[in-house]
């Protein structure tokens, strides 16, 4: 799955790790104002993968639709 620093990138945004601190990730992102609002659009637009829409296909198969409901809406943030 697409993750945030995914999105910052595929946005243009500069994403450099500072730090790390035992197990703990720090980064900064960076970028121009049109940038973060591409970032802003990317992040509006739930993304599914290939694995994502497999799953669903197998619980579509399975006629398991109550599985399918809550993974969509899982999906989409609802």
């Amino acid at each position: 799955m697409e993750t945030l620093l995914d999105r910052a990138r595929q946005a243009g945004m500069a994403v450099m790790l500072d730090a790390c601190i035992g197990r703990e990730r720090f980064h900064s992102i960076v970028g121009s104002a049109a940038t973060l609002e591409r970032f802003a659009q990317l992040c509006e637009t739930p993304t599914v993968n290939r694995d994502t829409l497999m799953n669903w296909a197998a619980l579509c198969e399975r006629g398991d639709m109550t599985a399918v409901e809550a993974a969509i809406r899982q999906a989409i943030g609802a």
